[in-house]
């Protein structure tokens, strides 16, 4: 699993349940926008891992990775 943040392997869990790293165990990890739509997205998962899906799923089908945002 990777920190939603930065992109390293992420070891906790943040308030909010979001994959983070110690580094950033007590920071708000902002959501990204959409690629496809601009709305926000959320943590999801799927056999491969989590990651950051389109709030508007399934009209929208935008992803991407943790650690991209």
């Amino acid at each position: 699993m990777k920190c939603a943040k930065c992109g390293k392997s992420a070891t906790k869990l943040n308030a909010q349940g979001i994959p983070v790293c110690s580094h950033h165990t007590k920071i708000k990890i902002k959501a990204p926008s959409c690629p496809n739509c601009g709305l926000e997205m959320n943590i999801r998962e799927s056999k491969y891992g989590k990651f950051w899906g389109c709030k508007a799923f399934p009209m929208c089908d935008g992803i991407q990775r943790l650690g991209s945002a």
